[in-house]
């Protein structure tokens, strides 16, 4: 019973990737490094001779978090945003078929990563330089999202594609060790990779409380146990590395990019980035409103994208 749920809701969430004109590939990004992706097949190799109403697109890059693949977290997003954007969705290393043999555990190697991914037209031949690209990245890919924008900035003063706005939704890009330790104690565990890294069904089904304002009252065990085995256990060490590797708490100075972001820690985030910066709150949800009300979530993002850019100007979302 829980195999079919599951592999159901997959086929189900790839089925909206693929409706929204997206189609599956993989990058050998480096030596060591293989990226696996989803990107809108004008893009692609095989039809990057976009026309020149696609060639006017700009993109968005949709950077998923901790959890079940980007399918998952990013099948309410995809159809949307397809009907003004041209989409890639990566997926970050240790997750999925995204491997590196590569040392590096931190958000800011998860970015470079994906900045080879979209740099040169090399691997998306239809992304070329001048073109304009928003971030949208959630949680932790929200966090490898800001390192993103940062790379993306310095090519672009080469070159490269044009950085847009970026949306940060529920990212705390000020995160420090005391954050890990609050959420620890909310989460009644000695160290946080064991809510965020779950080993077991009632370690998830605690981080799935924590992480929604409604969550699901009942869930089979069978499903659970499922879901556990087939979206978060893979690469389990790799990911609790990529956790203690993160590099938010020492933090980089903030620059004044065009944001999204989350509550609790938006209004230091919009001190941080100045008087250009607006918080943004969708109600009666909790750290993953793409998942709980994605239509509003949708239109906030829609209305941030879209409107007109004034120079640097940066919006903060929070749940």
């Amino acid at each position: 019973m829980g195999f079919g749920v599951v592999s159901l809701l997959d086929a189900v969430f790839r089925r909206a990737f693929t409706s929204a004109g997206l189609r599956p590939g993989s990058a050998a990004v480096d030596a060591d490094t293989t990226i696996h992706f989803w990107a809108h097949r004008s893009l692609l190799p095989s039809t990057s001779a976009a026309t020149t109403e696609q060639q006017r697109r700009p993109v968005v890059v949709l950077v998923h978090g901790f959890g079940p693949g980007p399918t998952w977290q990013r099948a309410a997003q995809v159809g949307p945003l397809s009907r003004h954007f041209d989409l890639v969705v990566p997926t970050l290393l240790f997750f999925g078929a995204s491997r590196t043999r590569a040392p590096a555990r931190s958000e800011a190697s998860q970015a470079a990563a994906v900045a080879a991914l979209l740099a040169g037209g090399r691997h998306l031949p239809g992304l070329g330089p001048g073109r304009t690209v928003h971030v949208v990245g959630a949680s932790y890919g929200g966090i490898v999202s800001y390192h993103l924008a940062r790379a993306l900035l310095q090519r672009q003063q080469r070159g490269g594609v044009a950085l847009g706005k970026v949306a940060l939704c529920d990212s705390d890009v000020t995160k420090g060790p005391e954050d890990d330790r609050a959420l620890a104690v909310r989460g009644g565990v000695e160290e946080v990779t064991e809510l965020m890294v779950p080993a077991d069904t009632k370690m998830m089904r605690r981080l799935t409380a924590l992480s929604f304002h409604h969550p699901h009252k009942y869930m089979p065990e069978c499903i659970a146990r499922d879901l556990l085995r087939k979206s978060l256990e893979d690469r389990r060490e790799d990911k609790i590395a990529l956790i203690k590797g993160m590099t938010t708490a020492g933090g980089s100075q903030l620059l004044p990019l065009p944001l999204i972001f989350p509550l609790e820690k938006a209004y230091k985030v919009k001190e941080k980035l100045g008087e250009k910066a607006t918080v943004k709150v969708i109600p009666n949800s909790g750290h993953l409103p793409a998942q709980e009300e994605p239509k509003l979530f949708n239109r906030v993002l829609l209305d941030f994208l879209l409107q007109p850019s004034s120079s640097n100007g940066v919006a903060t979302a929070a749940s």
